[in-house]
């Protein structure tokens, strides 16, 4: 081995036997950015934030509160879909409110449990859920009572449902998976005779992504295939780490041991990568937003992106695909992370109000198949066999990539919107441009990890 370097009200629940949660138990601890006199003074905030959302002390046991971070179609998909879940379940009134995306949402929902006045359930990234578990700002699940509204960990694949659990107990209920694939034009792939029969295009090794790319670039008279980014602080990292775990390549990232990586596997990644942006196949000089235009317009005919493009895609291109990240190194994979709903720690909670946010979770999941009609791949399996989410085109065709995800590392400074994931990028950026040797930033990488690593766990 390379050097390691529609629901109905049912009968009331009013025990813990029975399966409802132990009411007011909390666990103590601090959340990752802020520290322990910070979120002490933060108490008093528990006023202000009574009033900005509907607390379980202050309201009806049938009203639930969520928040959530979904703007654009992904928010009016939302909100339809908690009508409809309103509809469905007898009594039952939600308060939504929908907040800024990233650290900024992150940091209030924070505040928001360590004053014990946070919403009922809010959205949160799996990858951010190991930054909160372990410092009691999330309440796990009561497997028993999940039972009773009809949630199973058999309905999830293994990969999810375990990113969702710390220490034995599941601290999130995933909603979706939405992965880093790639989008494609149809009429471009079949004009540069790249298309298969099955309607996909085959690429199985990087030289095989690079001829690919050289023939689309032929029809599109410009680069064959787009990827943003320049100035990006996630995009990098989400193609590395699942290309990385395409090699079979280990890596060592736990708290309290120095970090360790697959150099050599990593530098193959990145030497990869670099190969390709040669100004034909891909050009290594594009952004994000830069990167979504040249593919939107037809100046390339494909793109590595995440599945939460497709709704800009649709309206785009005319003959729009998509296929799961293509196996170039051996081994299916692709980076995902994934929503899910938490429950942050309340001061306390009746058993009826626990029976009624369960039903709506419940309700949320199993309408899946209207959540995917925005890209994202329903996490409860009997969602995806569904009518509905069957005839969703081209959602079908990367639906397979659920069962090859990636996550980020389970440890308190990773996840979406977080500095790691930035500080990772910008060293990558290099490596993928080419000013600096592949192996010499596979070690910058390890670099950057112990520095993580070695920093006070706020968790802990």
């Amino acid at each position: 081995m390379a050097p390691l370097h529609s629901l109905r009200r049912t009968p009331q629940v009013g025990s813990r036997a029975a399966g409802t949660p132990s009411i007011g138990a909390r666990r103590t601890g601090t959340h990752p950015g802020l520290s322990r006199r910070a979120l002490l003074s933060l108490g008093a905030l528990a006023p202000l934030a009574a009033a900005s959302c509907s607390g379980p002390l202050g309201s009806a046991a049938s009203e639930v509160s969520v928040w959530d971070l979904f703007s654009g179609a992904d928010g009016e998909n939302m909100r339809g879909m908690i009508a409809e879940v309103q509809e469905s379940i007898d009594g039952l009134t939600v308060r939504p409110t929908t907040l800024s995306w990233g650290n900024p949402y992150y940091t209030k929902l924070a505040m928001a449990s360590s004053s014990q006045a946070p919403p009922d359930t809010a959205i949160m990234h799996v990858s951010r859920m190991p930054g909160y578990a372990p410092g009691g700002l999330l309440t796990p699940y009561n497997p028993a009572l999940l039972a009773e509204v009809g949630i199973r960990q058999e309905d999830f694949t293994p990969a999810l449902w375990e990113s969702c659990t710390y220490d034995g107990e599941l601290f999130a209920l995933p909603l979706d998976t939405h992965p880093f694939i790639a989008f494609f034009d149809q009429a471009i792939a079949e004009e540069a005779g790249v298309l298969a029969s099955d309607g996909t295009v085959e690429i199985g090794s990087p030289e095989q992504m690079q001829e690919v790319g050289a023939k689309l670039a032929e029809v599109t008279g410009a680069q064959g295939i787009a990827f943003g980014y320049l100035l990006d602080t996630a995009q990098a990292w989400r193609l590395f780490w699942g290309l990385f775990h395409q090699t079979g390549g280990e890596a060592q990232i736990e708290v309290g041991k120095k970090a360790a990586l697959d150099i050599d596997a990593a530098a193959s990644v990145i030497s990869a990568v670099n190969s390709w942006m040669d100004g034909t196949v891909m050009p290594d000089n594009l952004d994000y937003g830069g990167a979504l235009a040249s593919f939107g317009s037809g100046r390339t005919g494909m793109i590595l992106s995440g599945e939460w493009e497709l709704g800009g895609f649709r309206e785009a291109v005319e003959n729009l695909d998509a296929m799961p990240m293509p196996t170039m190194f051996g081994t299916p994979a692709n980076y995902a992370d994934a929503h899910t709903y938490v429950l942050p720690a309340q001061r306390g909670t009746s058993p009826e109000h626990t029976r009624y946010v369960y039903e709506f979770l419940a309700a949320m999941l199993q309408q899946g198949g209207q959540w995917g009609t925005a890209g994202h791949i329903p996490a409860y399996l009997p969602a995806q066999d569904t009518a509905e989410y069957r005839d969703l085109l081209p959602q079908n065709h990367y639906a397979a990539a659920a069962e090859t995800v990636v996550f980020d590392p389970p440890v308190w400074f990773t996840g979406a919107g977080t500095d790691f994931q930035n500080r990772m990028s910008q060293q990558l950026i290099e490596g993928f441009r080419g000013t600096i040797e592949p192996a010499r930033c596979a070690e910058a990488l390890v670099d950057v990890l112990d520095g993580f690593l070695s920093s006070p766990d706020p968790t802990a």
